[in-house]
């Protein structure tokens, strides 16, 4: 009987061991990819992106909700995007460069070029 049991547990633990070294790989699909804002709760995430001169920025609409990526200066502009879609600008010459949605004028953004 004791046997048994040392049996058991020894295949619990080991299948324990294995499902905690495994689930880290189940939680990779919802990260942000480097370079990524994502749109959601009305909220750009990250709000500051610091990045290299010649770097292209994609935003992410993940909300369920349109918005736009509007730099105040207009140097660029998506226009509005629906849920799913996406918008890219590539970052040429350094310096700060805060946006905001035209629709949702509390949601806003910075993107700092070095």
């Amino acid at each position: 009987m004791k046997k048994d049991f040392k049996a058991i547990f020894g295949i619990f633990a080991v299948t324990l061991a294995i499902a905690a070294t495994l689930l880290p790989l189940g939680c990779g699909g919802s990260s942000t990819p480097p370079n990524t804002v994502d749109m959601h709760n009305l909220k750009y995430a990250p709000a500051t992106l610091t990045v290299s001169v010649g770097t292209t920025v994609t935003w992410r609409n993940t909300d369920n909700v349109q918005h736009s990526v509007t730099s105040t200066t207009g140097l660029f502009d998506s226009g509005l995007f629906s849920p799913g879609g996406s918008y890219t600008h590539t970052f040429t010459t350094a310096g700060t460069y805060p946006y905001y949605c035209i629709i949702h004028p509390g949601m806003t953004g910075t993107i700092i070029v070095q």
